[in-house]
């Protein structure tokens, strides 16, 4: 032990004395461990952790099964699982909208949760303070609400006292039952409030915006709990069958976890074998630098050697070094692993499930412990490698260089960088494929020009507005008063706002293209006013755009893209169909035609859409256009609303462009997050290059010099150099395209318009690297070429 502190206190002064070594070998390899240690910290709490709900592991969603798609289920579906769920040992459900919080002069739009009494008992909830709801209160017709946590303390403050408070939901009075624990899941994030669900009889089988979870008996497998659910299904459906056709879809349940992470597993693991390469990358270099500087140090270690000391001495202070380098490695990326997953908590939320449950836990900390010392092995065994091959002898009378600057040495050298050539090719593979999908995603066409609209949410309480002539009224004088807001051009209503805010999407039956077994098509519904074609510049092509009879004449409008899907070079004026699942109703026409919209995001596809009149729903946005910059607006808009009704809370108010960016915004943070490895990988590969070949000459100047005046060309002599260091680039490259080819697949389903194994991308990137790596060389090779073989051998 006495040996092993002196050998610690060395090494700290050694590296002390190479500073530029030394922190070039901590940053760059504490940067790679904190950056891996942070997405092994994402990867654990989003993949691997079980939810945080009592016994999670056994919850499962139940949800309609129309394939290709998965929605939820609608009230009949509950209610009927609700009256016979013998497979299951409980079932809940709820149903998520915004609602308007007012308190005095104050109002505020926040997400709220109406919740069977089931739904805490279910997850194993508590309450924080007062209490949660329980199935008593089905029973009961109760104006409770329970608020999170967050909520509480943002609201008021913390305030204990405030319990029986009231509260003002939506116009209607309702008492303060209790606090929500303050540790909770996916499933309540963001929620401010909760309220029981009080769902009146259903009148058909739809909407479908009930969403069921439920937990399957012990004693019952998940195969026969599963056929439960599909019998259930099957004898309800002739009941509700004039509302609801669609035989062949029935009901389907999914572990509670795979709903919530959705299909962002593979783009986590992507981005953690992306870090994972930058660490390795990182560890090459400082392998490579340390072997440069093991042959610097080979008459030092000869010294030592020939005064006594044996050779596991020698490791032994070798090690020491690699641990040193490490320890300081580690707290880098203790530091880096904080910062990082502060970033992407800060703009991954909106991405990454389950963002809030990521902590730096004891388990992550013991995983980056186990990365940092199997990094100080790598980083130590090739110096102590070179240590165990030195001969005394050699060492001492050729000055150090011939005793360690051997062919293996060499090659050594150069398959560590010939591996980080092959590790920085898929990254950067991905980081172009991501690029080029942002790019193809920025090109695609709203349809309408967004740079002059300024849009606003406003919902209108129950309470305040009970009934159809109550809300149609304030929606017209909405309008009335803000077409005459100055610097607006015009001013609209819709239930939906461009370019992913679609408010529904709904069924119908083609009066000439009936349905087959009841599997009845769907696209976007957009309710709007007739003022909103002209608001936003959607062109008419054929027909005619909805004015004020079109509710009572039950007539519609249609883009493009559903007139293509239903009928391809046919005229579609004209055409009845009956919505909804309804089989008694009258017939709905199409009166008009008019240009694509985006409704559903920019890489929905283009599957149609149909406008219906917007008259008397409860939520609806405001769209203004504006004669100037649209912002410049949203004063006078507020300030118009509040002129309106004081008690109406206008929110998400937002720009056209704004909401453009924000379609853009998941995109554009996975294209920053990858593209910043690839170009860290490109930079560290470039570097270990520059550095291989750099050395190369510094060790061989006089076997150039002696070429030189030999008569060699210098331009030969500079060619002989670069191609060298091409030589490992092109291996390299060429394993890694390799890689890459099955690597992206794990992106496919973050891409848009462009494949996973683009071949741009994949002969654009080698023909990159092969080019940065030339002039890497280049460097070198042309400090080669300017060497005075005279000087060079008056020097040797």
């Amino acid at each position: 032990m006495p040996d092993f502190w002196r050998d610690v206190r060395y090494a700290v002064r050694t590296l002390g004395r190479l500073p530029v070594l030394s922190a070039t070998i901590v940053l760059t390899v504490g940067i790679g461990l904190g950056a891996t240690t942070a997405m092994l910290a994402i990867v654990k709490a989003v993949l691997l952790d079980p939810l945080p709900y009592a016994d999670s592991g056994s919850l499962v969603w139940i949800y309609t099964d129309a394939r290709p798609y998965r929605f939820r289920l609608s009230v009949v579906d509950y209610r009927a699982l609700e009256a016979d769920h013998s497979m299951f040992s409980a079932i809940a459900a709820y149903q998520g909208a915004d609602v308007t919080v007012t308190d005095g002069e104050i109002s505020e739009r926040v997400y709220a949760k109406e919740v069977t009494g089931s739904y805490f008992p279910l997850l194993g909830q508590q309450p924080q303070l007062g209490r949660l709801f329980g199935p008593s209160d089905d029973a009961r017709d109760n104006r409770t609400a329970v608020l999170s946590y967050e909520y509480w303390m943002r609201r008021f403050g913390g305030d204990r006292g405030v319990l029986g408070r009231g509260i003002t939901i939506d116009g209607e009075r309702y008492t303060i039952a209790g606090v929500l624990e303050r540790s909770v899941g996916p499933l309540e994030r963001d929620v401010a409030l909760f309220r029981v669900a009080h769902w009146p009889p259903p009148q058909r089988r739809g909407p479908f915006f009930t969403m069921v979870i439920a937990r399957p008996r012990p004693d019952v497998t998940r195969a026969a709990a599963l056929e439960s659910l599909h019998a259930l299904n099957k004898r309800i459906f002739p009941i509700w069958r004039s509302s609801y056709q669609a035989e062949d879809a029935t009901w389907g349940m999914q572990n509670l976890a795979e709903r919530v992470v959705g299909d962002v597993g593979p783009t986590l693991m992507f981005v953690l074998i992306a870090v994972a390469c930058v660490l390795l990358i990182a560890c090459a270099n400082a392998i490579n630098l340390l072997v440069a500087r093991g042959l610097h140090r080979s008459r030092e270690l000869a010294i030592r050697g020939a005064l006594g000391a044996s050779r596991g001495r020698l490791l032994q202070q070798v090690g020491i070094e690699a641990a040193v380098l490490m320890a300081g490695a580690a707290i880098v990326g203790v530091g880096v692993a904080v910062l990082g997953l502060r970033l992407v908590a800060a703009y991954g939320g909106d991405y990454i499930p389950r963002l809030d449950e990521v902590r730096l836990s004891g388990v992550v900390l013991a995983w980056m412990v186990g990365l940092a010392v199997a990094s100080g092995v790598l980083l130590g065994a090739v110096p102590a490698w070179q240590s165990a091959r030195l001969r005394i002898e050699q060492a001492l009378r050729s000055g150090g260089r011939g005793a360690t600057d051997g062919p293996a040495a060499r090659r050594v050298r150069r398959l560590l960088v010939a591996a980080e050539f092959a590790l920085a090719t898929p990254l950067l593979v991905a980081a172009a494929l991501v690029l080029a999908s942002l790019h193809q995603l920025t090109q695609v066409p709203v349809g309408i020009a967004t740079d002059a609209l300024l849009t606003g949410e406003l919902a209108l309480p129950d309470g305040r507005y009970p009934n159809e002539a109550d809300r149609e009224a304030f929606w017209k004088r909405a309008q009335l008063r803000l077409s005459g807001l100055p610097g607006v051009a015009a001013a609209a209503v819709a239930d939906s706002r461009p370019p992913e805010d679609a408010g529904n999407l709904n069924n119908f039956d083609l009066e000439d293209r009936p349905a087959l077994n009841g599997k009845q098509p769907v696209c976007t519904w957009v309710g709007v006013t007739p003022a909103f074609f002209k608001t936003v510049g959607l062109t008419l092509e054929r027909g005619r755009l909805l004015d004020d009879r079109s509710l009572q004449e039950n007539v519609v409008v249609v883009d493009r893209a559903w007139a293509n899907r239903f009928f391809p070079g046919e005229e579609v004026i004209g055409r009845r169909f009956r919505e909804g699942g309804c089989t008694t109703c009258e017939w709905t026409t199409v009166v008009g035609l008019v240009g694509d919209m985006k409704w559903m995001g920019l890489d929905a596809p283009e599957n149609g859409t149909v406008y219906a009149p917007f008259v008397n729903q409860s939520n609806g946005y405001v769209i203004l256009r504006g004669t100037g910059d649209p912002l410049a607006l949203a004063s006078s808009l507020r300030q118009a609303i509040r002129e309106l009704d004081p008690g109406l809370a206008l929110a998400n108010v937002s720009s056209g462009d704004e909401l453009v960016a924000h379609a853009l915004a998941t995109p554009r943070y996975l294209s920053v997050l990858i593209g910043g490895f690839g170009l860290t990988a490109l930079v560290l590969s470039v570097v270990g290059i520059y550095g291989v070949m750099a050395f190369f000459v510094q060790q061989h100047t006089r076997d150039i010099g002696i070429r030189l005046a030999l008569g060699s060309d210098p331009a030969r002599t500079r060619r002989m150099i670069v191609g060298q260091g091409l030589r490992l680039v092109a291996i390299g490259v060429a394993a890694g395209i390799a890689a890459a080819y099955f690597a992206s697949r794990l992106l496919e389903t973050s891409l848009y318009g462009i494949s996973a194994t683009d071949a741009r991308a994949m002969a654009g990137v080698p023909a990159a690297l092969l080019a940065a790596a030339v002039i890497a060389c280049l460097i070198p090779a042309y400090r080669a070429g300017r060497l005075d073989p005279a000087e060079v051998l008056r020097e040797g």
